[in-house]
């Protein structure tokens, strides 16, 4: 079914969205006025759809899906028109919130588009298997489609239970769930229909007014805590938000037409009930006004920035929601604008003046800043006393507080046993299994209980220190410890060293530099400069062309490394030191001063000390230990060659990992706007050198929301390139990890591969490097729960590390397995999800999921496995890294210079489409970020 929004200059097919307008459609909100609107039309033609509804699924967007027989059109194409008159008010209330203009219709165009077979042969064919597993999606679905549930792709929120807590006055955190369908291995080789539960926490902006909103950020800010409310109140709000820029007159506007005749029609502005203290807003107006709190109020600005606000001062006749762009420097009495005055003529007015004439409002606080929002030339002015935020809206992870953060872990993580009792509820309670009469009609029986199967426990590796110290880890927790007396494998070699006190930090450098210095050497470092000939310096941390400074000085006197020395935990100075620490090529480690005293006291603190030592050794270019496979493991015989595998698996074998962070789904150069205003794609790369635990790495940048890798021709060629410049040779196979793909991505990805192969064959010559790719799915929605559930700690009542499945519930026709590789601490461990999509040597699955598990081990920071392969663990923190050296880019208004250096070279870009633009854009912040970036140390550690 393609249902067409019509009554403006252009026609927009819903199911696209609006591509043009940044924001686009709320999705819940788009699904329920799809869903009305083909009720309407089933309810039209009982002469072609029948009168019984449970016949029908619609994946509320594009296909229906029906049960054989019901549907009597043929192959007749139905065309059918629908507007306001043809629909209750109570259901065009549901329609009206993704309108933006009052008259406006429905072209909607259906058609007979094929079979769906369920039953074999027909029903395993490759393209019917795909849409047999979308009817089972769709019809247990159903029952979510309702304004009482938030669906943001396979996620649901129910929006009429109450928040499971309330972090602090602007945020709640709530439950829900992720639901997957597909067609897995089964029993015995026969395919069968897998529906996945997994239970899902957000975080959720609180319905409250602007006002409210700012003033709790502001008190944040200035480091007093805003007191949460209780969780008993009712913030249910209309279950969603919806909405674009385009055509929502909240404010003024610089607009052309006459503002004064439109007003008219207008209602009188709803006053509701204040949630905010005027004393509150007083304090933050004068702060506005003073003029020194920038900083401040560019922190608010950002977290409302791209958040749906609802008008108060506007009839709710249509979707008059806008979203926020930014926030005025000026306040309502000093922001003017141009108004059409008519006969051609236009007059300068304030935003104050406005809303006293054209609304007959007087602006409570007029010397705030106001919201603004719109387009460069067409944008609109509205005082934040009346606006509200619209419910339902999720806060990104960019935008949450360290509160939400903390709130997000610990206390809400559910253990197995109440993480399978909320399972069976979501079964029960809101996927309606029992009973259900859309599921008997299209013949769908799911069963209530989870599916069981036998597991392998894997063996874990063995790790080698200095000395040929060799340690096993126990079983269980597997977490191990050196041996006594036991030195890093490798020792960093150390010329000098900087220590920087920040903001007057009370710290004896003398005496910390004593002591670091003695503590280096027992573990082994070669330390070439005695602790008097280190360099200590004072500095102010807002002094970042001083710090710049002074870093590329000690690089030119071969300091190894700047260890800064704060009283904050997470200071504003770390993320400028990592920046230039890319820029420049020297590397740096902020550390806290309680920290620091760890190091300067006769006792206490030795775990905080061999934690930093383990990072600093990396750092350094040093090693902590190497791992390899065991031939037995509780007396038991892992491997009966175990020579033979070790050579296969691991000698003149390179190891590469690629994770992907992506920013916001607006164009990175907004040409409309003049300015720079999304995040790209943020990818890192950790790959291994002359051991398997030697790691090095970059990060690069791509168009914004770019899920393939780009320009694998150099990238990929990197690591080849720095692997040969560390052993003298090419590698014989690449083991490839990749994360940032779905089951819907191997198709790119095999392109991917593609052009791997290509520049191994381009610089292997004849005997080019093999190439093992396996994508890695680290928020897969299966779980793993033993079959008894035992005890009340996470470790008893979790499975253990090394539990791996590769048969029943993994998918059908692809080499993959389940593997579990970290230990349980808190809550339900989540297991991740291998696909091989390339293996060019042939390796078993037995061999790849074992050699999977003894990569984890290879996180030198950690005495335990992570849930990934340790090239994996920092291509991850790569991608981390990368981001916030992009926002200090950005910050430092080296940003700016990027793109006006682009702007200048590429003037043919300015008229063509923003994509190219942002390629371009992109290659050379990826450039000036990296120009020095340290490729053959963990620099990331």
């Amino acid at each position: 079914m393609e249902t067409i929004l019509c009554g403006g200059k252009t026609e927009v097919k819903l199911s696209d969205g609006i591509q043009a307008v940044s924001g686009g459609l709320n999705i819940s909100e788009k699904r329920l006025a799809l869903k009305q609107i083909f009720r309407k039309i089933f309810e039209r033609h009982p002469e072609i759809f029948g009168t019984n509804f449970l016949h029908y699924t619609f994946d509320c967007a594009t296909t229906i899906y029906c049960v054989d027989g019901a549907y009597k059109g043929g192959e007749k194409k139905l065309e059918e028109t629908l507007q306001q008159s043809d629909f209750t008010e109570e259901e065009w209330k549901t329609i009206s919130r993704i309108l933006r203009r009052q008259k406006t219709f429905f072209k909607i165009i259906l058609s007979a588009n094929g079979v769906v077979y369920a039953d074999r042969p027909n029903a395993m064919a490759e393209k019917n298997r795909q849409e047999l597993v979308r009817v089972v999606e769709t019809v247990t679905s159903e029952s979510l489609n309702t304004n009482t549930y938030l669906q943001y792709g396979s996620q649901t929120f129910p929006m009429r239970e109450q928040p499971m807590m309330k972090p602090d006055a602007t945020s709640e955190i709530r439950f829900g769930f992720d639901k997957a369908v597909r067609l897995a291995e089964g029993t015995d080789g026969v395919p069968e229909i897998v529906m996945s539960i997994d239970t899902k926490q957000s975080p959720f902006v609180a319905a409250t007014s602007v006002m409210k909103f700012m003033c709790s950020k502001f008190s944040e800010a200035k480091g007093r805590g805003v007191e949460a409310p209780g969780a008993s109140g009712d913030q249910r709000g209309r279950g969603g938000c919806g909405g674009d820029r385009r055509g929502g007159h909240g404010g003024h506007r610089q607009d052309p037409r006459d503002q004064r005749r439109r007003s008219r029609s207008r209602s009188p502005i709803e006053r509701s009930s204040v949630d905010y203290n005027d004393a509150e807003v007083q304090e933050m107006q004068d702060a506005f006004q003073r003029g020194n709190e920038e900083k401040l109020f560019g922190k608010i600005q950002d977290s409302l920035k791209g958040f749906f606000l609802e008008p108060s001062h506007l009839p709710k006749d249509k979707n008059r929601n806008i979203t926020v762009m930014k926030l005025t420097p000026g306040n309502a009495n000093t922001t003017k604008f141009e108004l059409n005055v008519g006969e051609g003529k236009t007059e300068q007015v304030s935003v104050a003046d406005y809303f006293l004439n054209h609304h007959h409002y007087k602006i409570k606080f007029p010397l705030l800043p106001l919201v603004v929002s719109g387009r460069l030339r067409n944008l609109s002015f509205t005082p934040i006393e009346l606006l509200t935020i619209v419910p339902g809206q999720r806060i990104k992870i960019q935008k949450m507080s360290a509160t939400v953060q903390s709130s997000m872990t610990g206390q809400n993580a559910t253990l197995p046993r109440e993480h399978t009792r909320r399972i069976m509820e979501i079964l029960k309670y809101h996927l309606k299994i029992e009973g259900n009469r859309h599921l008997a009609a299209f013949g769908v029986n799911v069963a209530m209980e989870p599916i069981q199967m036998p597991a392998m426990i894997l063996a874990p590796a063995q790790m080698t220190f200095g000395g040929a110290s060799v340690v096993f880890p126990p079983p269980g927790s597997v977490q191990f410890r050196p041996r006594n007396g036991a030195r890093f494998w490798r020792p960093a070699r150390v010329n000098n060293v900087a220590v920087i006190g920040f903001d007057g930090v009370r710290i004896d450098l003398d005496h910390f530099c004593n002591r670091l210095h003695s503590t280096c050497q027992r573990n082994g470092l070669d330390m070439r400069n005695r602790p008097q000939e280190w360099i200590k310096l004072q500095m102010n941390s807002s002094d970042t062309a001083r710090l710049k400074g002074e870093m590329q000085q000690l690089l030119r006197e071969q300091v190894s490394i700047v260890i800064g020395i704060t009283s904050e935990k997470k200071p504003d100075v770390h993320d400028i030191m990592k920046y230039f620490e890319a820029g420049i090529g020297l590397q740096t480690f902020q550390i806290h001063d309680r920290t620091a005293e760890c190091f300067m006291r006769e006792q206490g603190g030795a775990q905080t000390v061999d934690n930093v030592m383990r990072k600093l050794n990396l750092k350094l270019g040093g090693i902590n230990f190497n791992v390899d496979p065991v031939n037995m493991y509780e007396h038991k015989v892992i491997c009966n060659n175990i020579g033979g595998m070790k050579k296969k698996l691991f000698e003149k074998v390179q190891f590469v990992g690629f994770e992907m962070t992506h920013g916001s789904s607006r164009t990175l150069y907004d040409k409309a706007q003049g300015q720079f205003d999304g995040e790209p794609t943020i990818v890192g790369c950790g790959y291994s050198l002359s051991s398997p635990t030697e790691l090095g790495g970059y990060n690069f940048l791509q168009e914004r929301n770019e899920y393939k890798l780009k320009n694998l021709d150099s990238h990929f060629k990197t690591c080849l390139d720095q692997y040969k410049k560390a052993t003298g040779s090419l590698p014989e196979t690449v083991v490839i990890f990749r994360t940032g793909a779905g089951e819907g991505d191997f198709k790119r990805v095999q392109e991917e591969v593609e052009e791997m192969q290509g520049v191994c064959r381009r610089i292997g010559g004849s005997k080019p490097p093999k190439l093992v790719v396996v994508v890695v799915q680290k928020t897969s929605h299966t779980r793993i729960f033993p079959k008894e559930i035992m005890g009340h700690k996470a470790y008893e009542q979790n499975v253990k590390s090394g539990t791996m499945i590769d048969s029943r519930i993994t998918n059908s026709g692809r080499e993959e397995f389940i593997l579990v590789s970290q230990s349980a601490l808190i809550g339900t461990v989540r297991p991740v999800k291998y696909s091989v999509i390339a293996n060019a040597p042939e390796w078993s699955k037995n061999e790849i999921s074992n050699l999977a598990y003894v990569l984890a081990f290879g996180h030198q920071v950690s005495y335990q496995p992570p849930a990934v392969p340790h090239v994996l663990y920092a291509a991850e923190n790569l991608a981390k890294r990368g981001r916030n050296n992009y926002l200090q880019h950005k910050k430092l208004g080296e940003l700016s210079k990027s793109i006006k250096k682009v702007l200048d070279e590429h003037r043919d870009l300015l008229d063509a489409e923003e994509s190219q633009l942002d390629s371009v854009l992109v290659a050379d912040i990826t450039a000036s970020m990296n120009k020095m970036a340290v490729k053959n140390k963990n620099f990331w550690a």
